[in-house]
């Protein structure tokens, strides 16, 4: 029994890890031939980097803001807000945006700028507890006296680990999107890495194809691995906060980035979706966005996979709850395909499922929703309620087990259980880097729909869903406790 335990884990982990795996092997044969493509690895590297301090400088500057300032529950869902829609809508709202004042937003600053809208927010979360804690610290200095720039001694020593989780956190998101380079980069002939691995598969010219797409991935990987080792890092202790006299004009330049971080990002589309470019009048575009049966599969097929995907994560979630250390291990596990970018996970799972019926249809999708965002259900569940002692004092009142957890247990995980569904119902209906690698003709999703009605030229149509996605993107902020 000593030895199933381990060897039964050790091959859970090998079928679960199988995916990058087959990526690793084909793309080591091929990753000699890639060294050609250093420039485009570069780019990424530069792009990634400069986007990730621009990103934490922002958010620094709105954490400060919110804690001096006393934001509450909907200020702080307006800044979210700009996160929870998904990156490349927010490329394409900027794209319309910048266009109606007769600016050029493809290239280099319009990728940076779109990411500084979208992953903002996500360093704001990140460094706010953080910062909280230090300036507490910062607070109990300047009472003994500290002064000018030795607060900076008190002040960045102990946020250097929070500003390395953050910034590993957010290089990583950079480094995988493939979204924002796909509307704002392509057309002006500036890609990254996942783009040109979406590239090269989908490539008639290339003789390996898929090959050449596995190395692309596996330098995309070999980027990413220093960053994921920052997540190790220690966090500041968290501390109560000193009461303070909320400042309102902090709250005022809080209102202001989020009312114009969300304008750069619907202006554009509410224009383009709403008003008929020749005649200037109100002519919505949705029916004509309905119309086209590339969108009509494509919600019906990303309505199927993001509520299969969401009962069964949470399902799955909560199942697992009531063995915490078998939780925690799968969890540690899959981690890497919520961390890594989604590429890795899309062209190993084609290397891997290729032969089978599996590839080609919907359930490959499914299957890597599955994959790319259960750590987030696992994740909500292992850090709710402790409802351990309520279950053992059911058990100790002749409640078996089963019972235990149905009975007290599990009431108090519905809440964690309901906000992960929440979060994770919008993501699943609005990814596209899986979706773009993985769909096959009868399989697309609603954002495959947008980027086909964009190249296409079908703009307005293109703009419509991307507003129908943006509200479906609000409904994360329900599950805000």
């Amino acid at each position: 029994m000593r030895i199933a335990g381990p060897l039964f884990g050790g091959l859970a982990a090998l079928l679960l890890l199988a995916p990058l795996l087959a990526l690793l092997l084909r793309g080591l044969a091929h990753l000699a031939g890639s060294f050609g493509d250093w420039d485009v690895a570069l780019t990424s590297l530069l792009l990634a980097g400069g986007g990730t301090l621009l990103s934490l400088l922002a958010g620094l500057g709105l954490a400060y803001l919110s804690i001096v300032g006393g934001a509450g529950r909907w200020l702080e869902g307006l800044i979210l807000l700009s996160y929870l829609v998904p990156p490349f809508v927010t490329g394409i709202g900027l794209l319309f945006t910048l266009q109606t004042f007769g600016l050029k937003a493809y290239g280099v600053p319009g990728i940076l700028l779109a990411w500084l809208l979208h992953y903002t927010p996500l360093a704001y979360l990140l460094l706010k507890p953080q910062l909280r804690s230090v300036l507490l610290l910062l607070h109990a200095a300047e009472v003994h006296g500290v002064r000018g720039i030795r607060r900076l001694k008190v002040l960045f020593p102990p946020l250097a680990p929070a500003l390395l989780v953050a910034g590993g956190t957010v290089y990583i998101a950079l480094l995988g999107n493939f979204g924002v380079p796909a509307v704002l980069g392509v057309p002006d002939r500036v890609y990254v890495l996942p783009t040109l691995a979406y590239a090269r598969l989908t490539s008639s010219l290339s003789p390996d194809p898929l090959g050449q797409a596995a190395a692309l991935a596996l330098w995309l990987g070999l980027l990413a691995l220093p960053a994921l080792l920052l997540g190790q890092a220690p966090m500041v202790e968290a501390a109560a906060e000193r009461e303070r006299e909320p400042r309102l004009w902090a709250r005022g330049l809080l209102l202001g980035y989020g009312l114009a971080a969300l304008g750069l990002s619907t202006l554009g589309l509410l224009r383009e979706a709403l008003q008929n470019p020749y005649s200037g009048a109100l002519e919505p575009a949705f029916r004509a966005a309905w119309e086209l049966p590339l969108v009509r599969q494509g919600l019906q097929n990303s309505l199927l996979l993001a509520g299969v995907t969401t009962v069964l994560l949470v399902t799955l979630a909560l199942a697992l709850r009531p063995f915490p250390g078998l939780l925690r291990s799968l969890r540690g596990l899959l981690d890497v395909y919520y961390l890594l970018p989604g590429t890795l996970l899309g062209i190993g799972l084609i290397l891997l499922l290729a032969p089978t019926p599996l590839y080609g249809t919907p359930w490959l999708l499914l299957l890597a929703y599955l994959l790319h965002l259960s750590p987030l259900a696992l994740r909500a569940l292992e850090s709710g309620a402790r409802v351990e002692g309520l279950v053992l004092a059911a058990r100790t009142h002749g409640l078996a087990a089963p019972r235990a957890w149905l009975r007290v247990g599990y009431p108090p995980l519905l809440a964690p259980a309901f906000a992960a569904g929440f979060l994770i119902f919008p993501l699943a209906l609005s990814e596209l880097t899986l979706s773009a690698l993985l769909y096959a003709p009868g399989a697309e999703t609603l954002g495959v729909a947008v980027l086909s009605a964009l190249n296409g030229g079908l703009y307005r149509e293109a703009a419509a869903i991307g507003l129908a996605l943006m509200g479906f993107s609000a409904l994360a902020l329900l599950g805000r406790r």
